[in-house]
C-alpha cells in the first residue's frame, strides 16, 4: 500500500517513447466546473485484494493573469488503516484556460512515507517559456530552470481532462496518440494507444459501454515497463474513466470510480437497469 496506487501516477507515468508531435487534436468540452470524481483504489496483496486508498478530481472555475481558467484539484491518500504501513498524502493544482486548455500553473505536492516532492510549474504563454522549481527528499535544495514550451505541453493534472476531451470517433483500433507531458522539470513524448470500444461490469455488477486503450510504462523502480496500464473511459459526452488497472512489480494496482458529482451531461447510464 504506497506509492504505486494512486490514479495520478497510473496516467502520468507513461513510457518515453519519442514521437514527434508538433499539433495539437481537436477538444470538446468533457467537463465543467463544480465537477467532482471519487475513486477506490484496491492493491493485490498475495493472492486477496485489499482497498488501499482513494482518490478526488475536481473542477473549480478561476481567474488567472486575466485569463478565464479552470482549477484542477486532485487528491490522493492511503486509507487511515493503512497509514501506518505506509502513509500517503498526495496533492496536485493546475490551473488552465477555459477555451483551449493552455496550462498556466501547476502544483505537486506529495508526501508518501517520509519521501516528499514539490514541483512547480508557471507556463508563460507569450514567452514559450516554463518557469520551474522541482524539489524532492533526494536533493539538498529545490532545483529552478526553463524549459521551452509550446501549446501541446501539458502537465500531470491537465492532461488527463485533455485526454477526456479528444474525440476519439476519428481513431482506429491500435492507433497510438501522442502528447507531451512535463513530469519532474522534463518534458516526454507520451502516447496511448486506441483499444476500441468495449463492455465494462464494475464492482458493482452493472455494465458500461466503454472506450478502452492502454499506455507504455516507464521501467523503473515500480514498473518492468511495456504496456500493462488499461484504461476504461465512459463511452459518452463526459468520457470519465471508470477503471484503471496497472501491473506493478509487486503485484497489480486497480482505481474504480466511487461517485460522481456535477457532471455537465447528467449521470453516466449503465446498459443494465
Amino acid at each position: 500500500m504506497n506509492k504505486y496506487l494512486f490514479l495520478l501516477y497510473f496516467l502520468a507515468c507513461l513510457s518515453t517513447s519519442k514521437l514527434a508531435f508538433a499539433q495539437c487534436l481537436d477538444q470538446t468540452t468533457a467537463y465543467k466546473a463544480g465537477e467532482e470524481l471519487w475513486y477506490d483504489v484496491k492493491y493485490n496483496w498475495g493472492v486477496i485484494w485489499v482497498d488501499a486508498g482513494e482518490v478526488m478530481f475536481a473542477v473549480e472555475e478561476a481567474k488567472w493573469e486575466g485569463y478565464d481558467a479552470h482549477w484542477f484539484k486532485g487528491y490522493g491518500r492511503s486509507m487511515p488503516k493503512w497509514d501506518w504501513v505506509y502513509k500517503v498524502r498526495d496533492t496536485f493544482d493546475a490551473i488552465g484556460t477555459q477555451e483551449q486548455l493552455k496550462p498556466l500553473y501547476f502544483h505537486r505536492n506529495t508526501k508518501e512515507g517520509s519521501y516528499k516532492v514539490s514541483n512547480k510549474y508557471w507556463f508563460d504563454t507569450e514567452q514559450k517559456n516554463i518557469s520551474a522549481e522541482v524539489y524532492n527528499s533526494d536533493e539538498t535544495e529545490t532545483m529552478k530552470k526553463n524549459v521551452s514550451y509550446d501549446d501541446c505541453i501539458w502537465d500531470v493534472l491537465s492532461a488527463i481532462y485533455y485526454a477526456r476531451n479528444l474525440d476519439f470517433s476519428g481513431f482506429k483500433k491500435d492507433q497510438k496518440i501522442p502528447f507531451n507531458l512535463i513530469v519532474n522539470g522534463k518534458v516526454y513524448n507520451l502516447f496511448v494507444r486506441y483499444l476500441g470500444k468495449e463492455k465494462l461490469e464494475m464492482p458493482d455488477e452493472k455494465v458500461y459501454s466503454t472506450i478502452k486503450f492502454s499506455a507504455l510504462l516507464v521501467e523503473g523502480t515500480i514498473f518492468d515497463g511495456g504496456e500493462d496500464m488499461t484504461v476504461w473511459v465512459s463511452d459518452d459526452k463526459n468520457k470519465i474513466p471508470l477503471k484503471v488497472q496497472a501491473k506493478i512489480q509487486v503485484g497489480w494496482v486497480k482505481a474504480f470510480l466511487k461517485s460522481t458529482k456535477g457532471l455537465k451531461y447528467g449521470e453516466i447510464t449503465p446498459l443494465n437497469p
